[in-house]
């Protein structure tokens, strides 16, 4: 009798995970996304830890927080897509699929841009922001010289 219950809850916790993640798979690209950019941050961040500070500087029990923040966007990003799914008609806002779930993603993805920004200026680089404003300028004054080169032709 004790084995066949077993079976039985096996069985449904079996049957209970699959039903999730063939719910969540549409998103599972988000929730990626999420975990590179957190993971690209964290490593990152230990680089320049010790890169400015030696080994005696890195700390593994910070990593534990990490998991915690990893979690945390997921789960936002799961709510975002509970949202889309349930609450809004068709799936679609301004004929966007997941539109919530697509900005909750780009939040999360901005504020890890920020802080590889943060973590790669303590490193004495210039800010990003800077670094792309002199590509366009660049990018600008090629175009302009390209553009005399053929009036000249």
């Amino acid at each position: 009798m004790k084995t066949e219950i077993s079976y039985y809850s096996l069985t449904f916790l079996k049957l209970a995970l699959i039903s999730f993640i063939t719910f969540l798979s549409p998103i599972k690209g988000f929730l990626l996304i999420i975990s590179l950019a957190v993971g690209f941050d964290t490593i990152f961040a230990i680089y320049t830890t010790i890169k400015l500070n030696g080994w005696k500087s890195y700390q593994s029990t910070k990593l534990f927080n990490i998991v915690v923040k990893t979690f945390f966007y997921m789960g936002t990003i799961v709510f975002a897509y509970l949202i889309d799914y349930f609450m809004i008609e068709k799936n679609l806002i301004w004929g966007i699929p997941n539109l919530i779930t697509k900005i909750t993603t780009m939040l999360w993805v901005y504020i890890e841009m920020k802080s590889w920004d943060e973590t790669s200026q303590k490193l004495g680089n210039p800010p990003f922001l800077t670094i792309v404003n002199n590509i366009i300028k660049k990018a600008k004054a090629f175009k302009k010289d390209l553009n005399e080169l053929k009036k000249d032709e």
